[in-house]
């Protein structure tokens, strides 16, 4: 007798596909359903494309992660739904016949669990009350089987879940940065990493900074096209932003919201490292990234040829397009230079612009590899034989210490220096106590202006020894990059209240040192810096200033 039953098992899986099966015909289908492909046998399934499976046939939820395998006992399905006893697994048979009927079928059924559509039969002697038990006990029977597999498979592909309890959540690692996951996220190995404000959102209001935590809109119109398709092509999304105005912040609940409206509205899930202080998390330094690679991507390694990032701060000058206005730093292009990233602004990303010209800044930490010679001119010697004064000169954080400890007072000369003793008096003291010595005296100060260096000449000349000037051959770009270096590694407490203002102010009284003050030599010297620790070398020779 031939059976005329329509009845269709369904189960989905997370939300990623729909198992089908088709009693009439004896056929196990698969349709694809979420965004991240499923495989059969290594192969993806196509969204919403139904696919005949086989016994044997692998099924693996995301690529080489969560692998199942297809097996169909053979029986008879028709006798099974006459015998309500009887709880043995049907007869699945391929077959290619009423696929139209399917496709209704599934589509029908997209986005429910364990529901169970049942037609009229044409064989009266199959109750209806014994189909639907038997129904329930295979679905029930399916169920178990994906739990108790899903449980103790091991993933194996570079993409997994960060969030294993699926629910969004908020995170302090550190002192000054704050990380969101929201539910959903998945660790990959490529990273499809943004800013936020000028790149994801830009203001209601047209000003640059947001009046209030509701004074945002999304950037782009195709940024919610462009970002769905990046899930599906399995990128993980992460936004990195700075947000510096939050350190006088009583609480940070207000942009938490924000965030996660922010999230909401795009409906894909992503996770954001939000640096509130200044330091080694905010942008262009590394920080953040770092902490994803280690922290907050299931040890899956990051591919960053596959990887790019997309920011607003790049560096482009005044009317860089018809009315645009410069922007306000380089922080988005520099960061991605720093990590080896390929480089979008949302313009080029979103829009499909060409690359705009751009400025970069005026000191880059790398040429300092470069530097063949520690002094200019290079017949110069460090150190004396004879008794001598050698005066430094140099801006406030233009490595002056570092060179005199370095190199210059391991050959037994008297160290002087203002920020231990308190007073340029008992410097010009303790100075004359050495030479009477007959000790070779380092004074390292800033001595910037003519009157400052001339007190030492002034003892030299009264000790009838020779005086020399030593000078930090550094730009002021390159000494504020020195100060925020020694302000994020913590180890320089004598100079923690060196700020940009200050270097500014003694650039301004700067006098360069003239061989007419009295000096037997000038000699400038070059900075190359020498590192114990491959993680600090390694943040030094990075863009760490904004612009």
């Amino acid at each position: 007798m031939k059976s005329e039953v329509s009845t269709f098992i369904l189960f989905i899986y997370t939300i990623n596909f729909l198992v089908c099966l088709h009693i009439e015909n004896d056929q196990v289908y698969i349709k694809q359903l979420g965004t991240h492909p499923s495989f059969i046998n290594h192969s993806p399934i196509k969204t919403k494309d139904k696919q005949i499976v086989n016994d044997g046939d692998k099924l693996h939820l995301l690529e080489n992660e969560h692998c199942y395998t297809v097996r169909i006992e053979c029986s008879n399905i028709s006798s099974k739904l006459m015998k309500s006893s009887s709880l043995t697994k049907p007869t699945l048979k391929r077959q290619n016949t009423e696929e139209k009927d399917n496709e209704a079928a599934c589509k029908k059924q997209n986005g429910s669990m364990n529901k169970i559509e049942q037609q009229e039969e044409k064989d009266a002697s199959d109750s209806e009350e014994s189909r639907a038990l038997w129904i329930q006990q295979q679905l029930h029977a399916m169920q178990s089987n994906v739990n108790q597999t899903s449980s103790s498979s091991k993933p194996l592909n570079p993409m997994k879940k960060s969030n294993s309890n699926s629910e969004d959540s908020w995170e302090i690692p550190c002192d000054g940065l704050e990380v969101f996951t929201s539910k959903g996220v998945i660790s990959s190995e490529k990273i499809a990493a943004f800013d936020m404000d000028g790149t994801i959102i830009l203001t209601k209001s047209g000003k640059v900074h947001p009046t209030d935590e509701n004074d945002w809109r999304i950037g782009f119109d195709t940024c919610f096209k462009k970002l769905k398709q990046l899930c599906v092509d399995n990128y993980k999304i992460v936004i990195f932003t700075n947000q510096r105005g939050l350190m006088k912040a009583t609480s940070t609940d207000h942009f938490r919201r924000k965030i996660q409206y922010i999230q909401q509205k795009l409906n894909v899930p992503l996770q954001v490292f939000i640096a509130i202080h200044p330091g080694r998390y905010r942008k262009p330094c590394t920080g953040s990234w770092s902490l994803l690679e280690s922290n907050y991507n299931d040890d899956i390694k990051i591919d960053k040829s596959k990887s790019f990032y997309v920011g607003d701060a790049a560096g482009r000058p005044d009317k860089w397009r018809a009315i645009a206005k410069k922007d306000h730093s380089s922080a988005d292009r520099l960061f991605a230079m720093n990590l080896d990233l390929r480089f979008y602004t949302p313009e080029e990303y979103f829009l499909g612009l060409s690359k705009a010209l751009y400025d970069m800044p005026k000191f880059d930490p790398k040429s300092l590899r470069s530097i063949q010679s520690l002094l200019e001119p290079t017949t110069a010697k460090l150190t004396s034989d004879k008794t001598e004064i050698i005066v430094m000169c140099g801006l406030p954080a233009s490595g002056k210490s570092w060179f005199v400890k370095k190199y210059i007072v391991p050959h037994q000369y008297e160290y002087v220096n203002r920020d231990e003793v308190g007073t340029w008096q008992t410097c010009v003291k303790m100075t004359e106590m050495a030479i009477s010595k007959q000790k070779s005296v380092i004074v390292d100060n800033t001595n910037i202006d003519t009157e400052s260096r001339q007190r030492y000449i002034e003892v030299a000349k009264k000790f009838n020894v020779l005086c020399r000037c030593f000078v930090m051959n550094v730009t002021v770009e390159h000494t504020k990059h020195n100060n925020l270096f020694r302000h994020m590694i913590g180890t320089d407490k004598a100079h923690k209240d060196v700020n940009e203002i200050v270097i500014l102010g003694a650039n301004k009284r700067y006098i360069k040192p003239s061989m007419d003050e009295g000096f037997s030599e000038i000699v400038m010297v070059n900075m190359q810096p020498m590192f114990d620790d491959a993680n600090v070398e390694q943040l030094y020779y990075q863009y760490i200033l904004d612009k």
